[in-house]
């Protein structure tokens, strides 16, 4: 946290040396409110980088093998940017070679675990278990004692990246 305060204000110190540099280029042309303002572009810069490189670097982040299963774009009025490039606000991922596969009942079970990050001003992970019906294409999450909670289940789609993952493994 230290370091991308620090990082801000080097990027406001840098962009506010380039506008004083250019007003001296100028012969004092430009005017005062250039430098200010300069500064203020380089921290808002920075900061808009550091929230578009925000799934690169936390995917980099991750173990080997682990597999990104899907990605939450998120658009907000107040950075209306993100109406033209979406922003990634949040992904799910699981690890397939932790995928325990069971036959019951004559049906194919897997047991996993999904995690959640999301992008906020402190990162947040969840780790939620789950019970996916191959056969089904019906998730199930488990509680905190790793029970099923069917009243929660959820219908897949065969063709959903986790659906894939997970009963393919």
């Amino acid at each position: 946290m230290i370091w991308t305060l620090l990082t801000a204000a080097g990027a406001a110190f840098l962009a506010a040396g380039i506008a004083q540099y250019a007003r001296l280029l100028t012969a004092k042309k430009l005017p005062k409110w250039i430098v200010p303002a300069a500064a203020g572009l380089g921290i808002l810069g920075y900061q808009i980088y550091m929230e578009y490189s925000w799934f690169e670097r936390t995917q980099a982040q991750l173990p080997a093998g682990s597999v990104v299963t899907e990605v939450r774009e998120q658009p907000a009025f107040w950075r209306p940017w993100t109406f033209i490039v979406p922003l990634k606000m949040g992904f799910s991922v699981i690890e397939p070679d932790k995928v325990q596969l069971a036959s019951q009942d004559g049906e194919r079970i897997a047991r996993f675990r999904l995690y959640s990050f999301e992008q906020a001003f402190v990162d947040h992970v969840d780790q939620t278990g789950y019970l996916l019906n191959c056969s089904r294409a019906v998730l199930v999450p488990l509680d905190a004692d790793n029970s099923p909670q069917p009243d929660r289940a959820l219908q897949l789609e065969r063709q959903s990246r986790l659906y894939t993952l997970v009963c393919n493994s």
